[in-house]
């Protein structure tokens, strides 16, 4: 509000004010009678200020809505309900601008037409709470003297009856005022009270009408009515305690009672009494309510029910799980050192009989330790951190404490019915304190460690006790957890082995000492290995056994590799090169140690580029400039990996190859640059070698499970480097693309080649050297039209695509060069080059599109001569449309797919006569006798009605279903259903009368059908969803394409149920995806899918559940006269009443009768359209089902043959 602007002159807020104003008025033309109706009345109040020749200020919108609510309300009566509901918005508008000087003088007479609209019972909610933002603007602006008046119209006086509002049964009227009420309460007048004036007023009347409804509860519990306005009140309490404006002195009163709100076993009670706990923890929030959260917290303390009180322990519990983790952020150092206070009260209740009790207290626990404990708090005593020495010794003390306690007293047979739940508390503990819990936690570590090696005494928690001990690993450290629980794993120290440590040290183990495991782990692979040397039996089961514990030891090995904190020391070149001689010893070992390889460059790489920034406690153990160091000292050791790495990537199967990759990769990364330059000039120097003596051979495709060719590993090796090299090397890599993309005899090779220009576009600099040299890559890409294998294709793609995005305006010729080819790609059969082909579509047309000129003279084909063009997408448009005029059918059709996806992508781009001439033309290729053609050109007509303006295609919609309705006959290639699903397209934008005017008089029956079918399946929607509810139909799963516009395309809105029988080609796509079995009931028993009987159980129909009438129907079929049955045969028909005589029903059971064949075997005589056939009893002989069709309702049909797509490196 403007306090310096009384006379209401053009403030700052005034133009806020207008700009809402002229929102509303350009609503006079609106569809919506309430903003109509909005903009008249402004409108008219316009007018009448105009009139009285006064400015349009703040001021006389208000005057002027204030006098119209007085007209609108007269004798306790609403004359005109819309009119007063209108004027009450606009003064709730108004108001926040009016002055303030002005709100205060005329507070009374305000006031008096205020209140009004909130006294009278039948007044609209809108009129309701439009008058409560009016009367929150009138309540904020008075001053502390106001609201310390007293008399009959008061600040006061208003803001009861505001919260009167706030327990209104109408929600949003009720959310209004309780809005109100927090706002007013949030911005209290100027005084020394930080707190409101009416904060009493506010918390007596929600505590007088809490206990009133509380009391009416009691007597009614099953009264909903009386639920939801206790809800009501607690709403409004939480509103008045986030405001931290709840009276000191009303706080234990108001826990007492939302205590015992919590104790009912109505579950949105107690969330909204929690919410109401929440709000009053949450709201104090400054350093001076630190005493006030004491108290809270004394009094919730005092109100701790019995261990055993089902009701009320686990809502306590709760509360005060939620009331430390605001009190933790409030003041974390008082929390800390009340938390040997708090804890012993909370585990108390582990030894409670209830499962439900001792499981709420153990996730109380562990909600307080993890949440009042600041992670700030474990770190070292230091000037820059903030941590003092007494922070220290107080948390250092609570650490002490708490082991004490599990140690002591949890782990004691009290509490033995809570094993599972103290053990997961202490799992809590040590993962929240970590570090901080060595050396106080190391006897519970014991203690727990015992109970899971002894497994003789069968302990039940296993689990739970290896969480504890896997939360040891990973916060303290293998070594000092194998110091307490030690290996053991060849019996030579006697006790105990603990094998089982291994897979928990393997999931576990990260930032430790690479030397601990090279030195105290690693040597337990000889003993093992020696034992199965000397086994006679190698497939034993001690030999497999052993055999395991080796391969589990090495799979500790790159977890002890993932950011060591002694990488320098532990990984010298003993170890290295003994790690490199059995990679080429022992296969099996690649795994892991390139794994452990990677992760030491990986984990310090992002450890140095901050991924860990937040953790504070790593930054103080490990700095980020150790990780530096690392990182260093590995790229003075890269080259010599790389060495071991190449020669193992050499001599590996193309299968197997993607992990030494992987690693290769990663240290190329770190390599030195000069180093880097100097390892690709010898590979480029093999790959020359290998090439000139594979030049006489011819190129086969080689199995997966071989070792590839040496020009094809050194191809691979190129391109894992053409991202790192330095830029000094790009020529040599452009050099190699130039010479291996046209082998056109080598597709691997060319694949490769075409991948060198992807890797080299993943960096800057890459990018850079592209553009250098990118007329010489324009020109190999256009010679090599022709010489690309199909395998190669989507590398080729991928690489124009990127050669594209960098392409200057300057060589815009190579557009045109390479158009027909990505055309011809859209239709291609790899999915992903289908996808690129859009792309790089869609980038063209952009490129065009940006402007520039076209050499039509350099484009092949061309004569020197021909004039250049400008680039524009019109002029891309008419490129694309040549291919229209193609004599192949195929390219014809690519073209119309290729036009499709563009009008799709530029649809709002395109001017409106080039949009209207694409469509009329490519709509003539729907009368096309070709259905590749006409496939195509479908899918332009889907695309069309899909995307371009509603009145292009009403226009034309007569002769555009005159054409596509040709193919509404056609069954192959799911023509019919296309067309139908266009046709349902076109009734929901334009409707089923103007459909039905426009198509053709022959096909107007489909059109019927969609109606009929549309009906049928919304009747079957409603009948099932009365059935059954709303069940969740799993058979539509999410389909995927690999663009927008093929989403478009073949993707369809129709659901299952809306296809017709008439629709052929969807019914029978229907019927192959749905199951006919049935189980039939066997009585109480269930039945027994073992049962050699079990099958007569099974129906292919849906067996009919018989009700009384069909039972008693049965009965009168059958009854008894003295004593015997008597069976109706009134209905009953002769089976062989349709026979000429018996003899032909005797021969033409002979004729069905089966016959010893050849080989003795049975045959079967089968008539059909009166010929003869004979079938053996063999399965080979069964007779072969037409392709597509399936056998009865049986779902087995002829297997479609499979393609397996070749894999990618």
């Amino acid at each position: 509000m403007n306090d310096n602007n009384p006379d209401g002159g053009l403030a700052i807020d005034s133009f806020e004010l207008e700009d809402k104003l002229s929102k509303i008025r350009s609503q006079i033309n609106s569809k919506l009678e309430n903003q109509k109706h909005l903009a008249i009345i402004l409108s008219a109040v316009e007018e009448n200020i105009e009139e009285q020749k006064n400015d349009k200020t703040p001021v006389a919108y208000f005057v002027s809505f204030l006098s119209l609510l007085d007209q609108c309300i007269s004798n306790d009566q609403i004359l005109d309900s819309n009119l007063a509901a209108t004027t009450a918005y606009f003064l709730d508008l108004v108001f926040p601008f009016t002055p303030t000087p002005l709100l205060r003088s005329k507070f009374n007479q305000i006031l008096a037409k205020l209140a009004q609209p909130l006294t009278l019972e039948n007044a609209e909610a809108a009129l309701v709470r439009s008058t409560i933002g009016a009367l929150e603007s009138l309540l904020l602006a008075q001053d502390g003297s106001s609201w310390s008046s007293k008399g009959q119209v008061s600040p006061k006086r208003a803001f009861l009856a505001l919260l009167e509002t706030s327990f209104d049964p109408r929600p949003k009227v009720r959310k209004r005022a309780q809005e109100a009420v927090s706002k007013i309460l949030s911005n209290p007048p100027a005084s020394p009270s930080p707190t409101h004036v009416a904060a009493p007023l506010a918390a007596d009347a929600a505590l007088t009408q809490l206990s009133n409804l509380l009391n009416t509860y009691k007597t009614q519990k099953k009264n909903k009515e009386v639920n939801s306005q206790i809800i009501h009140v607690l709403q409004l309490i939480k509103m008045i305690t986030s405001t931290n404006s709840w009276p000191v002195n009303k706080i234990e009163e108001l826990c007492d009672i939302l205590l015992e709100i919590s104790k009912t076993s109505d579950q949105f009670l107690v969330s909204s009494a929690f919410g109401a706990f929440e709000g009053l923890f949450q709201s104090m929030t400054d350093v001076i309510d630190v005493e006030k959260f004491t108290r809270v917290l004394n009094v919730i303390f005092d109100l701790k029910p019995s261990i055993n009180d089902t009701h009320l322990a686990a809502s306590w519990l709760a509360v005060v799980a939620k009331a430390l983790e605001s009190f933790a952020l409030l003041s974390a150092e008082s929390c800390v050192t009340k938390l040997p206070t708090v804890l012993p009260i909370v585990s108390s209740y582990l030894a409670s009989e209830s499962k439900d009790i001792y499981s709420s207290a153990s996730q109380c626990l562990i909600a307080i330790v993890s949440q009042s404990i600041p992670d700030k708090f474990l770190l070292q005593p230091s000037a820059t951190n903030g941590i003092t020495s007494e922070i220290y010794e107080a948390v250092d003390d609570t650490i002490t404490y708490i082991n004490k306690m599990i140690e002591e007293i949890l782990f004691s047979i009290k509490y033995q019915n809570a094993t599972k739940e103290i053990l997961e508390f202490t799992t809590a503990t040590i993962l929240k304190l970590r570090s901080r819990a060595n050396p106080d936690f190391l006897g519970v570590l014991k203690n727990v460690g015992d109970l899971r090696t002894n497994e003789t005494d069968n302990f039940p928690y296993n689990k739970e006790a290896e969480d504890v001990i896997a939360a040891s690993i990973s916060s303290m450290g293998p070594e000092v957890v194998l110091s307490v629980l030690p290996l053991n794993l060849t019996g030579e120290n006697g006790g105990p082995g603990r094998a089982w440590l291994l897979p928990i040290l393997r999931d576990n183990v990260r930032f430790a000492e690479l030397d601990f495991y090279k030195n105290s782990i690693l040597p337990n692979i000889e003993f093992f290995n020696s034992k199965i040397e000397q086994s006679d039996n190698k497939e034993s089961i001690n030999s497999k056994i052993f055999q395991t514990i080796v391969d589990q030891i090495w799979s500790l090995l790159p977890h002890f590799c993932d950011l060591p904190k002694d990488l320098t020391s532990a990984f010298d070149e003993a170890f290295a090169t003994k790690l490199s001689d059995l990679m080429f010893a022992k296969v099996e070992l690649r795994v892991p140690i390139c794994h452990a390889w990677r992760l030491l460059v990986e984990s310090n790489v992002a450890y140095r580029d901050g991924a860990l920034d937040e953790d504070l406690l790593m930054q103080q153990e490990f700095p980020k400039e150790e990780a530096r160091k690392n990182v260093e000292y590995l790229s003075t050791i890269a080259g010599n990996i790389l060495t071991v790495l190449f020669n193992v990537f050499t001599y590996t199967v193309a299968d197997s190859r993607g992990f030494v990759l992987e690693t290769i990769e990663t240290y190329l990364n770190i390599t030195p640059k000069d180093e880097l330059a100097t390892t690709f000039d010898k590979v480029c120097g093999m790959l020359k070698q290998a090439m000139d003596e594979e030049a006489g051979q011819t190129s086969q495709q080689q199995s997966k499970t071989e070792i590839p060719s040496t020009s094809i590993t050194m191809m691979d090796l190129i391109v894992a480097m053409a991202k790192y090299v330095p830029e000094s090397s790009h020529n040599a890599l452009f050099s190699i693309f130039v010479a291996t993309v046209s082998l056109a005899k080598n597709p691997l090779m060319q694949k490769r080649a075409y991948r060198i220009i992807s890797r080299m576009a993943e960096t800057e600099t890459g990018k850079q050297s592209i553009l250098k040299f990118i007329g010489e890559i324009e020109r190999v890409l256009i010679e090599t039209i022709e010489q690309t294998h199909n395998s190669a294709r989507s590398s080729r793609l991928n690489a124009i695509l990127l050669v594209l995005e960098l392409l200057p305006s300057t060589d815009l010729y190579f557009i045109p060069s390479i158009l027909q080819e990505i055309i011809m790609a859209t239709k291609d059969v790899n999915e992903r080059s289908r996808g690129l082909s859009y792309q790089i579509l869609i980038k063209m047309g952009q490129k065009m599109n940006d402007g520039g000129v076209i050499e039509n003279s350099r484009v092949p084909g061309f004569d020197s001569d021909v004039p250049n063009s400008s680039a524009s997408l019109t002029e891309f448009f008419t490129m694309v449309s040549a291919g229209l005029a193609a004599q192949n059918p195929h390219m014809i059709s690519a073209t119309i797919t290729a036009i499709s996806c563009l009008i799709f992508e530029f649809k709002d781009v395109l001017p409106t006569d080039v949009l209207l001439e694409i469509a009329s033309t490519v709509e003539l290729f729907l009368t096309h006798n070709s259905r590749e053609i006409a496939k195509s050109a479908i899918g332009f007509v889907k695309v069309e009605v899909l995307s371009l303006p509603e009145d292009m295609v009403k226009q034309n919609l007569s002769e555009l279903l005159s054409k596509l309705m040709r193919w509404s006959h056609e069954h192959k290639g799911h023509f019919k259903s296309k067309v139908k699903h266009i046709l349902e397209r076109l009734i929901r934008k334009f409707g089923v009368e103007e459909v039905e005017r426009c198509i053709p008089e022959e096909d107007k029956k489909l059109v019927a059908n969609i109606k009929k079918s549309r009906n049928r399946a919304k009747r079957k929607q409603e009948a099932e969803a009365e059935a059954e509810g709303e069940a969740a139909s799993n058979h539509n799963s999410e389909k995927k394409f690999v663009s927008a516009y093929e989403e478009a395309l073949y993707d369809s809105d129709i659901s299952e149920d809306e296809v017709d029988i008439y629709d052929e080609d969807a019914n029978r796509q229907k019927k192959a995806g749905k199951s006919n079995q049935f189980i039939l009931e066997t009585g109480d028993e269930p039945l027994n899918l073992l049962d050699r009987q079990a099958l007569a159980h099974i129906s292919s129909s849906k067996p009919k559940k018989f009700t009384k009438q069909d039972l008693q129907n049965k009965k009168e079929e059958f009854k008894t006269k003295n004593g015997k049955l008597v069976f109706k045969e009134d209905n009953e028909e002769d089976p062989l009443a349709n026979k000429g005589s018996g003899i032909d029903a005797y021969l033409d059971a002979v004729k069905q009768a089966p016959i010893r064949g050849q080989k003795n075997k049975l045959k079967f005589k089968r008539s059909r359209n009166e010929e003869d056939n004979w079938s053996d009893d063999d399965a080979e002989s069964s007779p072969v089902l037409k392709k597509g069709k399936t056998l009865g309702k049986s779902k087995i049909s002829k297997p479609k043959q499979k393609f397996k797509a070749k894999k990618k490196l």
